[in-house]
């Protein structure tokens, strides 16, 4: 198994979310959920709540969670 295929460290997807000047809240609150909502995303496979964290860092959801969206 290699590094890509291992899923990100969900300290690493706040980071992602932090550099870009966001944070895990805002992002929750700015899509209408409750301010944690979004942190349910990266302890379990949450379609909805990936999808928006995905959009946000530009990044595909299987790179972030290659473990939930095998090719």
């Amino acid at each position: 198994m290699g590094v890509q295929d291992q899923d990100w460290l969900p300290s690493r997807v706040v980071g992602e979310i932090k550099i870009r000047g966001g944070s895990l809240r805002e992002l929750s609150r700015s899509n209408g959920l409750q301010a944690d909502t979004l942190r349910n995303a990266l302890y379990r496979h949450c379609p909805k709540y990936e999808k928006i964290i995905s959009e946000y860092l530009n990044v595909p959801i299987e790179v972030i969670w290659p473990s939930r969206y095998k090719k």
